[in-house]
């Protein structure tokens, strides 16, 4: 028997890859995400090592319970130096403009740079002799690290719906008539006229931004390794990319058959109970609870004041509902309010069970910010919601919910009493959103293979056959203007105003030639 059990460890560990998942510390929800990559690749044998690159302090948080973690701290400051005072700015503008997308590609190239002073350290991470490696869109130093490395089969992450980076660099269709670009834009796939100009405008600012950025993140590179191909031709050359969205829930675009929709990955399926501190909050509310959570960079305490007031004296009037609000251990003010409005029906945390109370029977609303992890994990329970969206995503995922007829946008410079109670009341009062909510979940359950069998089976595949050179689309690799047709419609363009001017030049001269001139007339 022993010799039996030996015999298919042996197989089990010829048979498992080694796996690399770089992880930047960007923000605890993309710690989150690569850390179910991980843990899902782990549960199915694999070896794996998160290699996590401190940008921001997030105390011993690392996103994976199972994989090894080797972390890189202290690399450098620059990202929680430019995030300060970042949330009064965003709450108090509609959207970030290019000029602070493009300082936040600067401030990756410098955070790479700081990283690459110290590439001794990368070193022992060649040992591992990795059969893929894993790294997502929003840190391009990452593709290139993995490069210098060594590692030639890439996989790469989008940590929301399909980045206008990875479709730009895969080559993936991308309609700007229909197809809305993901940061900052608050648009559906449904625009009229003058919303079609604007995603023009953002689909070519966002690219611009992007080739702005990965251009001074291959000068890193190319600093220590003088032939190192551009950071975008390698993400391009990419096997396969795991897209951290649902196609069931998300708007309908063209995609590639590298894209691998991966939505709602490690959400479990079993609900764990809630303890009694949480128990006896779903207790109260005559109708049941509603729950506001803006999240990590933004939370509820971050709202400017008068629209803190005019949503607590909504909450206050809605006295047949019970909410629960997470706020930062950082907030006092929020419960100063509360008080000095004598508000009864209000209950305060600074850390959720997220995914096992969105499964319970007494909540009803779910107020937040629209940040994509969040998000599905809410529709797979279906919860209706209400978006507050603050920036990036967030804004194209609320229309998303509301395509999907789930739940209803607040935008955040109208957040106010009037607005905040009547959106909650539309949406609580309307059985329509429960119900599409129940049927979307249903379809995002039922769907033929889920989520950790998609990431498995590919990854998988990606190990036994190497790099995927099958998968790869040739318009990843034409420059803009072949790959727009622009030199076609330049010579279409001047077939035309030949033809004409030929056409004009003949109609001139039969006419000079036909024209006759009248005979004098005699005295």
């Amino acid at each position: 028997m022993f010799f039996l059990l030996l015999f298919f460890t042996i197989i089990g560990s010829l048979e498992s890859g080694k796996i690399l998942v770089y992880s930047p510390s960007i923000s605890r929800s993309h710690l989150i995400s690569n850390g179910r990559i991980a843990d899902t690749l782990v549960d199915a044998g694999h070896e794996v090592v998160v290699l996590i690159l401190e940008y921001e302090t997030l105390t011993e948080f690392t996103g994976t319970k199972k994989a090894k973690v080797i972390k890189m701290t202290n690399i450098s400051s620059q990202f929680m130096d430019d995030m300060a005072g970042s949330d009064e700015y965003m709450l108090s503008n509609d959207r970030l403009g290019f000029v602070e997308r493009a300082y936040f590609e600067y401030s990756a190239s410098s955070m790479c740079a700081a990283l690459m002073k110290r590439r001794n350290e990368l070193e022992h991470l060649r040992d591992y002799k990795f059969d893929v490696a894993f790294s997502e869109q929003i840190d391009l130093c990452g593709v290139g690290v993995i490069r210098y490395l060594g590692i030639q089969n890439h996989l790469w992450i989008s940590t929301t719906p399909i980045m206008d980076a990875i479709s730009y660099n895969l080559g993936i269709p991308a309609p700007t008539s229909y197809v809305p670009t993901i940061e900052e834009n608050d648009n559906g796939d449904q625009m009229n006229f003058w919303q079609r100009i604007f995603n023009i405008y953002m689909y070519i600012g966002s690219i611009i931004v992007h080739r702005y950025g990965t251009d001074r993140i291959t000068a890193v590179f190319q600093e220590y390794v003088p032939d190192f191909p551009n950071v975008r031709e390698i993400a391009a050359n990419s096997s396969l990319c795991f897209v951290n969205s649902d196609e069931i829930l998300d708007l309908p675009r063209p995609t590639i058959s590298k894209t691998i929709f991966v939505g709602g990955l490690g959400v479990p399926k079993e609900v764990k109970p809630l303890d009694s501190k949480f128990n006896e909050i779903m207790s109260k509310g005559k109708n049941g609870v509603v729950i506001i959570s803006l999240g990590s960079i933004i939370p509820f305490g971050s709202l400017p004041n008068h629209a803190k007031i005019g949503v607590l004296k909504a909450i206050k009037e809605l006295e047949d509902y019970h909410f629960l609000i997470k706020i930062s251990k950082e907030d006092t003010t929020t419960l100063e309010l509360i008080n000095q409005l004598q508000i009864k029906n209000i209950d305060l945390t600074h850390w959720l069970p997220q995914v096992d109370i969105l499964a319970h029977e007494r909540l009803k609303l779910f107020v937040m910010h629209g940040g994509i992890n969040g998000l599905v994990e809410t529709a797979l329970r279906a919860v209706p919601t209400v978006i507050v969206p603050v920036f990036a995503d967030q804004f194209r995922n609320g229309r998303m919910v509301e395509k999907r007829g789930i739940g209803k946008v607040l935008l955040k410079l109208d957040i106010g009493y009037e607005s905040f109670k009547k959106v909650v009341l539309e949406v609580l009062e309307d059985e329509s959103y429960k119900q599409n909510a129940i049927r979307i979940a249903q379809m995002m359950r039922d769907k033929p293979f889920s989520p950790e069998e998609r990431l498995v089976k590919w990854t998988e595949f990606a190990i036994e056959n190497g790099v995927l050179e099958e998968l790869h689309v040739e318009g990843s690799r034409l420059n803009t203007i072949v790959y727009f047709n622009l030199d076609v419609f330049a010579f279409i363009f001047l077939v035309i105003f030949i033809i004409s001017k030929i056409i004009v030049y003949i109609v001139c001269g039969l006419k000079t030639k036909f024209n006759v001139t009248p005979s004098k007339k005699l005295n």
